[in-house]
């Protein structure tokens, strides 16, 4: 026997966290993991602790911020970013084009030329694609010093494969009285993209630090969220779906519907694999979308912490493994013993290649972060994990945006709505996804009024994620 909800939601993110904890009653959860929040999770070694994949909170628009302050209380703390490029031309703040005094005169001097170049005569041509907008948008100069080879070791693709737009939040062409003024006054601190970052930090011996502090908090609103429960198929005829309960493939299985609508966070290519009406041509399509995987590895390191390294710092040489490292005792010095600190090192990989064998990557690892000079004398890697991320960043060829279009207008005929990142596969982040759900949620109560006594936030509340940002 079928039983069924007005809404399902799968997947456990960010996403479906949001819409659940104002559906109620009227929704059910399903998630394949053991634990909700998604990507946003915190992982603990001894008494060092890890994001899965670094997040610092942002709230776009009144709304959202009001739901998750009403959840996490005093548990958010300011946490404006302090980040740092490192290049082979000098070391400078982040965002580099707004900070150019960090490189050495000639290459500083080479960058605002370009940049001059492209404010007062700026090309009729548009850009085709990825690494033609790069060079269009910051210029040649600053583009061989940082954006072409870290783009190089982030995407591991060539760029002009790749689609112009679609990467990043904060691609645009900076105003070039900020850009010169960042270049000659070594004391201008131009404010970093989202400036305004919180993250939690709960009281010492909290039984779980980080940021999945958050998804915690929205679970708890979920009404009825099942953990492992995988969704193996979707009858979108039937409004229902095939869910195994529990872990492996003797498991058993059960089937869930939904009367009115659902909510999917599920990677799109993934949601459509596993639909029983979906065309074998939108399948096969949906199976040539690519994504890179992050590869994290955690190093919980005893010594002296370092001095101001910033948050995290972006390496554009390529000829070191990581794209990054993080710093987790930056956003909260708890998340290691006092004699310690806690290093986060992100690599990018192609989610189509092998996975690397464990312990000859974190052997990889610590001898380029010695080399960078953040294993310095006297420090002790008392415990190391890999893990991995996948899918993690989205790949836009120029071919994939008509598959995706595709996709989701064949899933919205039969009232499925794909959200959040790898649902609506794209780049975004946690301000994002929660306002994708709350607002989809905040949209099915207005049209199927809730029995129970729900706020539903209002329309003028819900301002689209980068509506109101101003772009670095």
């Amino acid at each position: 026997m079928t039983e069924r909800r007005d809404v399902l939601v799968l997947g456990a993110g960010l996403t479906g966290l949001a819409a659940a904890s104002l559906l109620g009653e009227r929704a059910t959860v399903l998630e394949r993991e053991s634990r909700p929040g998604g990507l946003v999770r915190t992982e603990r070694l001894g008494d060092y602790w890890f994001d899965h994949v670094v997040h610092l909170l942002y709230f776009q628009d009144a709304e959202t911020e009001r739901c998750i302050r009403d959840l996490m209380g005093d548990l958010l703390a300011p946490c404006p970013p302090r980040a740092w490029v490192e290049t082979t031309r000098g070391t400078a703040r982040f965002p580099i084009q707004l900070h150019l005094n960090g490189l050495d005169s000639e290459t500083c001097v080479a960058c605002l030329r370009d940049m001059a170049e492209l404010t007062f005569r700026p090309p009729a041509a548009k850009p085709t694609n990825f690494e033609e907008m790069l060079e269009l948008t910051f210029g040649k100069a600053l583009c061989d010093v940082f954006m072409f080879p870290y783009n190089r070791k982030m995407w591991k693709r060539p760029l002009n494969e790749l689609a112009p737009s679609g990467f990043t939040w904060n691609i645009a062409r900076p105003d070039f009285e900020k850009v010169l003024r960042g270049a000659v006054s070594p004391t201008t601190r131009a404010p970093a993209y989202n400036s305004a970052g919180w993250y939690p930090r709960p009281e010492e011996g909290a039984p779980v630090r980080g940021m999945e502090l958050m998804p915690i908090a929205l679970a708890e609103k979920a009404a009825d969220l099942r953990l492992q429960h995988t969704v193996t198929s979707v009858d979108l005829d039937d409004q229902s779906v095939t869910v195994r309960c529990g872990g492996g493939p003797e498991a058993p299985t059960i089937q869930v519907g939904y009367n009115e609508a659902m909510l999917s966070s599920l990677p799109l290519p993934t949601l459509v694999r596993i639909c029983e009406q979906a065309p074998p041509e939108l399948k096969e399509r949906c199976e040539r979308l690519t994504w890179n995987r992050v590869v994290s590895v955690a190093l919980a390191i005893r010594g002296p912490r370092p001095e101001a390294p910033g948050h995290w710092r972006y390496y554009s040489d390529e000829s070191m493994v990581f794209t990054r490292l993080i710093f987790m005792h930056e956003f909260d010095p708890m998340c290691a013993p006092p004699e310690g600190w806690s290093l986060l090192v992100e690599i990018t990989q192609p989610a189509e290649e092998p996975m690397p064998d464990a312990d000859t990557l974190i052997a990889r690892v610590l001898a380029d972060v010695a080399r960078v000079g953040f294993l310095p004398p006297g420090s002790e890697v008392v415990a190391s994990k890999m893990w991995e991320v996948n899918p993690a960043y989205v790949v836009f060829s120029l071919q994939n945006q008509q598959i995706i279009e595709d996709a989701i207008n064949f899933l919205e005929a039969y009232r499925v709505t794909s959200l959040g990142r790898y649902g609506s596969w794209e780049y975004s982040g946690m301000s994002s996804c929660l306002y994708d759900g709350f607002q989809w949620a905040a949209e099915f109560l207005r049209f199927n009024p809730p029995a129970l006594d729900v706020v539903v936030p209002r329309e003028k509340d819900l301002v689209r994620d980068g509506e109101t940002r101003e772009n670095a």
